[in-house]
């Protein structure tokens, strides 16, 4: 009887050491998946939660009276295309007195110089002295073609389509990558070179006109520029064209909206020949 007893305690023993451990087990699974869930639900939002932007260094810069954005730039030592991407600018010359510019990366407003007009006195010192063995007849008007730019670009485009460096014996600058009406002179001037047109001097203007006007300064520049040259070689108004008028050029350059008949009448002023 004892032995039956002791026989019976034995297999309820078993019994409940089996039902504990099944219980343990289901209880640590079960507590597993919670851990795990937890761990992921926090992953999870980490990796979504917003990260706090950190706004970028620079200043505000306030547009005055005859500042361009080249000027701006030159200023603050910033190039002209970061100018424009931080503050969404898609045309460089179209920005005006009171418009706010975030300046990256500077760190105090500085001082703008303002444009000043061309004088007919710092013109003739850009050209220089007449060249007496130089016959030069014509003058063709161009465009870019483009809304920014300037002589040193343009002498390395033309250079990678093999025209020997710069085509244009003066440009005039839109304050984009030279100043606002500002004249650089190109190589074949200096050298007083011809183009692939004989006795024709060919100056460019920055823009693109056929889809913005000339601006004031550039305006005034090139009349002053033109009478200079008239007065040295004798050019007469009739010899004065745009690109697009040299007989069996298929070219809208230098532009529809360029001012060509603004531009004869404001040299007839001078001189009506």
């Amino acid at each position: 009887m004892v032995n039956i007893l002791r026989k019976n305690f034995r297999k309820l023993k078993c019994r409940l050491f089996r039902c504990r451990t099944a219980f343990f087990y289901k209880t640590s699974r079960v507590a597993g998946i919670f851990i795990a869930l937890f761990i992921l639900f926090n992953l999870w939002g980490c990796a979504t939660a917003p990260h706090r932007r950190v706004p970028p260094r620079g200043v505000y810069h306030i547009v005055g009276s005859g500042q361009t954005i080249y000027r701006i730039a030159k200023t603050y030592n910033v190039e002209v295309n970061v100018i424009m991407l931080a503050n969404q600018i898609n045309d460089p010359t179209k920005i005006g007195v009171g418009q706010q510019l975030f300046i990256p990366g500077a760190e105090t407003v500085l001082w703008i110089e303002p444009y000043r007009p061309v004088i007919k006195e710092s013109v003739e010192k850009i050209v220089g002295q007449k060249n007496y063995f130089s016959k030069w007849k014509y003058i063709t008007l161009h465009h870019s073609a483009t809304s920014q730019g300037n002589a040193e670009r343009f002498d390395r485009n033309h250079r990678s389509r093999g025209m020997g460096g710069l085509f244009y014996h003066f440009v005039i600058g839109n304050g984009t990558a030279s100043d606002d009406g500002e004249i650089e002179v190109g190589w074949r001037w200096q050298k007083q070179a011809q183009a692939n047109r004989p006795y024709d001097i060919q100056i460019c203007l920055v823009g693109n006109f056929n889809e913005q006007q000339v601006s004031n300064a550039q305006f005034g520049t090139l009349v002053e520029l033109i009478n200079v040259l008239r007065k040295q070689y004798g050019i007469p108004i009739s010899n004065i064209r745009g690109h697009k008028d040299i007989k069996g050029s298929t070219t809208e350059c230098p532009g529809n909206y360029f001012p060509f008949d603004r531009i004869k009448t404001e040299l007839r002023k001078t001189n009506p020949y």
